[in-house]
């Protein structure tokens, strides 16, 4: 529940939920590499302070224990995800010729490019479900962030303290604090959905209802629009930047 969390951020993602629940009742880490109109930006040392912490919560959502090394792809030379990939049982039980030393740095510079593009995706998204709640008008406390970070604390992290979680994610407090606050804005937005749908006339169809919804949440901006605010350096270029050209749908998750 509480790992990097892929953020109601955009209002296409409102809708839906609404509809659904009427339905059913290396260089300079200073560097700027993602900016988001209105809203923040995104260091190159915030990045890559995230890409672990990614990696451990993908590998374990609430992790006992350190995870391995070699998890978190360590360029340029890959030598421990080189390590870990060879250990690992999916390499054991595979069968065929055992992959090369060349071809195992290809795989996990592959996962590190895919590291950096999710998390990176994530960190837009978060900076997004930020500007949708000030768009809306809707205020998240510094009370409200510590109440929900202590109850984080309480319930959704079974077998490991606080501390030794904090340490096997490489998190800090203020990590959690700043996860908290992000994540009481989707919070509060699903809630705005829940007693929006009240309000909707019975029998709608699934197609009325997200029309509807959409007619109640004008003036928020749009996937499209926050893309658009979205700005990206060369090398740090996601399907959630406007200087994106590939072929996935725009914005996030991707």
């Amino acid at each position: 529940m509480y790992r990097i969390s892929r953020c109601i951020s955009a209002l296409g993602a409102i809708v839906i939920a609404a509809a659904g629940l009427a339905a059913c009742g290396g260089g300079n880490s200073g560097e700027i590499v993602a900016q988001v109109a209105g809203v923040g930006s995104i260091s190159k040392g915030t990045l890559e302070h995230w890409m672990p912490v990614e990696a451990s919560l993908l590998y374990e959502e609430v992790p006992r224990k350190k995870v391995p090394a070699g998890v978190m792809p360590d360029p340029p030379t890959y030598t421990a995800c080189i390590a870990y990939l060879r250990s690992t049982k999916q390499k054991i039980l595979e069968t065929g010729p055992k992959p090369t030393a060349a071809q195992l740095k290809d795989k996990c510079a592959q996962k590190y490019q895919e590291l950096k593009v999710l998390t990176l995706n994530t960190l837009i998204g978060w900076d997004w479900t930020i500007g949708m709640g000030a768009t809306a008008g809707m205020k998240v406390t510094d009370t409200e962030v510590r109440q929900r970070l202590e109850a984080v604390k309480k319930n959704n992290l079974p077998g490991v303290s606080f501390t030794k979680y904090l340490k096997y994610t490489d998190q800090t407090v203020s990590d959690m604090l700043f996860r908290s606050r992000v994540q009481l804005f989707e919070v509060k937005f699903q809630q705005q959905a829940i007693t929006m749908a009240k309000f909707l006339p019975k029998g709608l169809t699934a197609q009325q209802q997200q029309k509807a919804f959409a007619k109640l949440a004008a003036g928020l901006p749009t996937t499209k629009q926050w893309v658009a605010r979205t700005s990206c350096r060369t090398g740090y270029v996601t399907s959630s930047c406007r200087q994106y050209k590939g072929s996935l749908p725009p914005g996030i998750p991707n």
